[in-house]
Parts: structure tokens; sequence; C-alpha cells
């Protein structure tokens, strides 16, 4: 576990020894992890998130870990006990005009995958991430309704077919035997027993 202001060098190694109570609630015994990398702050240089689905939260719900590049390795944008939910299918990376900055956009229905999120009408949440004071920041802007002209056109900008995009988001997926080959120390993230729960 890296020191506070000390440099982290490998992102997946931090992300295995981390101490997040929702990962023994809805993780349970780790199957798989992804690496995205993206630059996320427009400035030439990826940033990295690591993650992996929390099955008890959802057949697509994956959180995650970020990392902002620094000069000797890398510095954790994202809290020290909890991950945050982010879908990579599919997500906006490039200028934000809703908050004047550079970062990702993702679309969120509560009644479709994003994948198939193009058939609704509403979104229940826009979320913007992006990079403040050194952290990552999430900002959500409510549901979007695009029966109205202008929330349509602001979903087109985002999610449509003419999008202009800085960038796509580069996905490795390591399974726990990738893991061990490679000489990581997996983690139980299994709760222990406690006698009368379930």
């Amino acid at each position: 576990m890296a020191l506070a202001g000390s440099p982290i060098t490998d992102p997946i190694a931090d992300y295995l020894a981390m101490n997040v109570p929702d990962r023994m609630a809805n993780v349970g015994r780790l199957l798989v992890i992804k690496k995205v990398e993206i630059d996320l702050e427009g400035n030439g240089k990826n940033d990295v998130f690591v993650g992996t689905w929390y099955r008890n939260s959802g057949p697509d719900t994956w959180l995650w870990t970020g990392y902002a590049p620094t000069a000797d390795g890398y510095e954790r944008i994202t809290p020290a006990d909890s991950d945050v939910l982010i879908d990579f299918d599919g997500i906006y990376v490039g200028d934000l005009p809703d908050v004047g900055r550079h970062g990702m956009a993702q679309a969120y229905s509560l009644e479709l995958t994003n994948k198939d999120r193009d058939q609704s009408n509403m979104i229940s949440d826009l979320t913007f991430y992006y990079i403040v004071d050194g952290r990552l920041a999430q900002q959500g802007t409510g549901a979007l309704d695009r029966s109205e002209p202008d929330q349509e056109a602001k979903f087109q900008y985002y999610f449509g077919p003419d999008r202009k995009l800085s960038g796509t988001p580069r996905i490795e997926s390591f399974t726990v035997m990738d893991l061990a080959k490679r000489g990581y120390r997996i983690p139980n993230w299994r709760p222990l027993a406690v006698p009368g729960t379930k």
C-alpha cells in the first residue's frame, strides 16, 4: 500500500492491496479485473483506472479506482476507501461544455443497459467525470428527457453518431490466474460468515 505522498509504481498492485469495505459486500471472490487507460485531462498523458465487477450490485456494475501519472509513477485520484461507478462502454471523452473542462461523460438509464440506451427517451442521469485539484470529480446533472429538443441536443453532443471524441479507452482484462502468474497477491474479499446471518 502506498504511503501518503509516495508515488505508486503499479496501479494494479495498489488496487489489490486497498481496504475497501464495499468490495467485501459486493464483489465476493475476485474473478477478473480490468485496467483502463484514457487521456482524461486531454494533456496527452493516460490516466489509469483499475476495477472489477461488483456482482452483488447488478450484471454490468463495474467500480473503479483511478490513478493519474506523475513524474515518478502514479497518484490515486479516487478515495482510499471506496471505488467509483463508471461504465466505460460507449463513454464520451473530450470537452465538457457543461463544466468547462476536458473529461468523460456517461449517460445512465435505469431501465436499459448503456449499449441499449439509445432506445430510451428518458436518461436517468448524465454524469461528468473530470479532474479538480488532483482528484476525480463526479457531477451528475440529473435526468435527460430526450423528447425535449434542448435535452436531446445535449444527448447527441455526447453520444450521437457525430460526437467528437478526443480519445477512446484502452481496456485490458486480467483473470485471477493472469494476476497470479504475474506475481500479484490475490486479496480475499469474501466477508467472514457471522453466525445467525445470511
